[in-house]
């Protein structure tokens, strides 16, 4: 029987077992008990899966983001302390410096700026491109060292809506994924991945978290 996307919305990242909690458990603790420090030291160097700072991560954290994940239909997902953070990863684990970078010209401030001056400071340099461009246009925006392609599906706060599958369709014709922030619609007006894009960012505090 095929899930609704309302049944995920309560049961989806955690599925109890045998004598296990109807709810989540909130773990409250910032580091974690380790009998040896060689168990430990495994666990620093990613030799190892496990948790070792709430900061970095934590049961609690890995149930919502694998909520997130199988709301919007994708393999994984990971927490960060913001929205924005999350698109500064997005983007700069894909682009560094001397790496270039095409993004939609409406999208939200804040990534503006970070794509426009924060990150140009470090050496990578951002194309912005209308929402409606021409295929023409959106063409001419790519350079050979063009890494990824961002956008969002609504934007905040003009609320123009990206073509998905044209940006998608650019970008992997140039063999580079598209970045969309779906933090406005969320995955249960528009799930980003159906159209064509590669990864999925959001900010929760907004239409997500009520």
């Amino acid at each position: 029987m095929t899930e609704r996307i309302g049944t995920t919305c309560v049961q989806g990242g955690y599925r109890p077992g045998d004598a296990q909690p109807r709810q989540i458990p909130i773990y409250q603790s910032t580091t974690w008990k380790y009998d040896t420090s060689e168990h430990m030291g495994k666990l620093f160097d990613l030799e190892e899966a496990g948790y070792f700072y709430t900061r970095l991560q934590n049961p609690t954290n890995d149930y919502v983001a694998a909520k997130i994940a199988e709301l919007e239909g994708g393999t994984a997902a990971m927490l960060t302390s913001s929205g924005q953070a999350a698109n500064f990863f997005a983007v700069f684990n894909i682009a560094g410096a001397g790496d270039h970078v095409v993004a939609s010209s409406a999208i939200y401030g804040g990534t503006y700026n970070l794509l426009a001056h924060t990150m140009r400071r470090m050496g990578l340099e951002c194309t912005f491109v209308a929402p409606d461009a021409s295929d023409e246009e959106l063409e001419a925006a790519f350079r050979p060292n063009t890494k990824c392609v961002f956008g969002e599906t609504i934007a905040n706060p003009a609320l123009a809506v990206l073509d998905i599958e044209r940006f998608a369709a650019a970008a992997h014709a140039h063999g580079v994924p598209l970045i969309v922030d779906n933090t406005f619609p969320t995955p249960i007006n528009c799930r980003p991945f159906e159209w064509g894009a590669d990864i999925v960012t959001h900010s929760t505090t907004k239409y997500m978290d009520g």
